[in-house]
Formats: structure tokens, C-alpha cells, sequence
């Protein structure tokens, strides 16, 4: 009988004490037995460190002395990791009981799928946070909640999501998996651009269900949230795209960046909507030092990247969402 891979689920925490115990709980109540767990924290300061040690003490922790963001977070948590397959989890989270059974099934199928993603629900509801991301052909990238476009998700969100320990090592860059620069935002569709680059594919486990508290570390609309995610967009298309595909797609590119300033102006926060462009051509000459790499490796032609993106310019309700708040 052949050995199913063992799994590494690493839980990245920033003075999240107060979601640890659903969050272990859960993952130690799995029907899928073959994992370890790791718990890498971000120097927290809540007592985090010292509850997982004395209350799950099989835990793996290992401690940063600083938050070093989200990116350069899970980047160690796979270092340190000796699984073939990586779940990434965020600590808000509660697991359903088959949760890492039905996400292994999947990457089992197929030899090409390289990463998967659950079904991502908001806490105590049945309503669909995401199943992975979407890239529309302006650049921008949304969250999607309809399982009917799943065939069109080309990355899963990594707040939980199963990377193969393989794919990983192919598509890293600079001995990096996900850009640190990037800190939080955006590092998940990155990293699953490069992996669609090299002939990965992304799949959906519908019956891994995991429960999900958006937004509990960083909080909604915060500037913070909004420079980092507007800036780190920029970087995606600039990494990622063929010169092609810039070329092909330059208007509606610099349309939808220019509508989002004006969105976010209008909601009041021009320095920082203004600071994330005006940081993100600043932080090109290092960019495309790594643009260089990307399509150096990049096995996928020009039509075949075209034909990943979305062809609607954006997501029209998630627009119509933002403007309403």
C-alpha cells in the first residue's frame, strides 16, 4: 500500500492568542493523521508563544523576533518545514474534520496540480469567502465566491491553501517562495503567477471546508492594508506579465490603475493611495531585477499567460461594493 505524503501545516501568528485554540483544535481533531504542525510566530508580544507551547506541546514553534509580514513569515514556516505537501493556514481559522484529507485527495489526482485550494467560509456561516483569485485582463485581482468559476481561478488564496513541497522549489526566486518584499498582499497570486508560468495548475477541493475570520490581524480598509495591496499590484503585473501581454493589455492596465486612485480619493485617502504608486515605481529597478528571472523560466508562451487572464477589464461588483462604503 503506498504511503500517502506526509503533510506540513504551518500557522503563521501576530498576537493572535485569542484564535489559537480553535485554530489547533481543529487541526488536531483531522482524519488525516500523517502531518506535523508548525507554528511560526511573528514576534509576538500576547503571551502566543508560551499558551501553544504549554497547551500543544507536539507543536514545532518556531519564534521570529520581529513580524517580518506574511511573505517572509510562511517563507520559514516551509524552511523549517519536512513535508512533500505545505497547507499554509492563517490563525483564524477552524478546520472541518476532513479538511487536509480532502485537500491531499485532490493534489493526488493529478502530477501537475501544484496547489489547491479549500473552500474558504466566513466564521459560523455557510457564505463563501474565496476559493482563489482571479487576474482580470486590466491587472487587477479579486477574491472569487462563485464556485461555478473555479475552471478560471489561477492561484488559491494563501491565508489556507496546499502547495506541493515540488512545485515550490521549482518556482522560487532568490531562494524565496513567496517576495518578502511584498510583507502582506498580493504574495499568494505572485507566487501563483510563477507556478502557472512553469505549467503548474491550480485546482479546487470543494469539501475541504475551513471557517474564517477576514481581515482579524490586519483590520478592513485600514491604510496600511490599502497601501500595501495597491502597491504590491503594481509588482505583480510588472514580475509577471510577458511584454506581450503588457503591451496587449497597456490600457486597460493603466485605466484601472488610475480609476483606483480616483476611487480611494474619493474615499478620502489620497497620501496613501498616492504613496503605494509613488513607492511601487520607486521599488522597480529591484522588481524587475526578479521580472528578469521570472520570464527567463517561464515555459508558458505569451498567448498561453494572455489566455489565464480574465477578459472582463474588472469585477464589476466587487467594484460597485467598494464604491458603496
Amino acid at each position: 500500500m503506498r504511503l500517502r505524503p506526509k503533510v506540513s501545516v504551518v500557522v503563521l501568528n501576530w498576537n493572535g492568542k485569542k484564535f489559537l485554540h480553535n485554530c489547533f483544535e481543529s487541526i488536531f481533531n483531522q482524519t488525516y493523521k500523517n502531518y506535523e504542525v508548525i507554528l511560526v510566530d511573528n514576534g509576538s508580544t500576547d503571551g502566543s508563544v508560551e499558551y501553544v507551547h504549554n497547551k500543544f506541546p507536539i507543536v514545532k514553534i518556531v519564534e521570529n523576533k520581529r513580524n517580518l509580514g506574511f511573505a517572509e513569515g510562511n517563507n520559514i514556516g516551509i524552511r523549517n518545514a519536512s513535508g512533500n505537501y505545505i497547507i499554509l493556514l492563517n490563525n483564524d481559522i477552524k478546520l472541518n474534520k476532513n479538511f487536509i484529507r480532502e485537500l491531499v485527495k485532490v493534489a493526488d489526482s493529478n502530477k501537475r496540480i501544484g496547489m489547491v485550494a479549500p473552500k474558504i467560509v466566513y466564521f459560523d456561516t455557510d457564505n463563501i469567502d474565496t476559493i482563489g483569485l482571479r487576474l482580470f485582463k486590466s491587472g487587477l485581482a479579486w477574491d472569487t465566491k462563485d464556485p461555478s468559476k473555479a475552471n478560471a481561478v489561477i492561484a488559491p488564496c494563501a491565508g489556507a491553501a496546499l502547495y506541493k513541497r515540488k512545485m515550490l522549489d521549482d518556482i522560487k526566486i532568490n531562494n524565496e517562495y513567496f517576495d518578502k518584499d511584498f510583507f502582506i498582499y498580493c504574495e499568494d497570486l505572485d507566487l501563483g503567477l510563477r507556478a502557472q508560468a512553469r505549467k503548474w495548475k491550480y485546482s479546487y477541493a470543494p469539501k475541504a471546508i475551513i471557517h474564517h475570520l477576514h481581515s482579524a490581524t490586519m483590520g478592513k480598509h485600514k491604510d496600511r492594508s490599502v497601501y500595501l495591496s495597491h502597491r504590491n499590484n503594481v509588482w505583480v503585473i510588472i514580475k509577471n506579465f510577458p511584454t506581450k501581454v503588457l503591451i496587449k493589455n497597456f490600457l486597460w492596465i493603466t485605466l484601472a490603475q488610475l480609476a483606483t486612485v480616483l476611487i480611494y480619493v474619493r474615499k478620502g485617502k489620497t497620501k496613501i493611495i498616492l504613496k503605494s504608486k509613488i513607492d511601487a515605481i520607486k521599488g522597480l529597478k529591484k522588481i524587475l531585477k526578479k521580472r528578469k528571472k521570472i520570464q527567463y523560466k517561464r515555459k508558458i508562451t505569451e498567448y498561453e499567460f494572455q489566455a489565464l487572464l480574465d477578459k472582463d477589464l474588472f469585477p464589476r461588483h466587487q467594484i460597485n461594493t467598494i464604491l458603496k462604503e
